[in-house]
């Protein structure tokens, strides 16, 4: 969660898990990141439903799918 600068570029960015955030305005970043902290906990069940749901799919599907 911490707020990274390229070195090549005036640009911030921020990642949280598999989000991320770039801008080169610091406070867009900033504001960007505590309101994903603010959430975290939100996104985490988000996940964590996915997850079973993507698992239900597997266990119940006839054809035997495991991707491509």
């Amino acid at each position: 969660m911490k707020i990274t600068k390229n070195k090549s570029q005036e640009l911030y960015t921020c990642r949280i898990e598999n989000r991320s955030f770039t801008s080169p305005n610091y406070s867009s970043v900033m504001k960007w990141r505590d309101e994903n902290v603010q959430n975290a906990e939100y996104f985490k069940e988000i996940k964590e439903l996915h997850d079973q749901a993507m698992q239900s799919m597997y266990d119940n599907n006839p054809t035997n799918y495991t991707g491509d």
